[in-house]
């Protein structure tokens, strides 16, 4: 059977045809797919190197995402430890200065902390 090309996985060495002396540099490897797709002799090899285009450029952009979103992860827990530690410490410093309500605060310092909620 022929594989989807969703499952494909393409990488430089995957072409005979594409120079191996090129770096990872994208564009660079797009204008080469692009060249040897105008050079194609046959449509069915067009339609090979615009598969191939296409993966690539996709390939790119699930890259691009997943590390936006480590980046968002990364940012939202350095924002729960910070708002955590702060109102931890605003609270001790209260309760020190004779706040009854301060626990409160405490409490509120725990709260991120604690709840965890699952990524979808």
């Amino acid at each position: 059977m022929l594989e989807k090309p969703e499952e494909l996985a393409i990488t430089l060495s995957a072409s005979p045809n594409l120079p191996t002396k090129n770096s990872r540099n994208l564009n660079r490897t797009i204008a080469l797919v692009e060249e040897l797709l105008a050079k194609s002799k046959s449509p069915n090899e067009a339609l090979d190197w615009a598969r191939v285009r296409e993966v690539i450029l996709r390939q790119n952009e699930e890259v691009k995402r997943e590390n936006h979103l480590r980046f968002l992860e990364k940012s939202q827990i350095i924002y729960k430890i910070s708002f955590s530690g702060v109102a931890f410490v605003v609270g001790i410093v209260l309760f020190i200065c004779g706040y009854k309500d301060a626990l409160y605060l405490i409490g509120v310092g725990f709260v991120p902390l604690i709840s965890r909620k699952k990524p979808t």
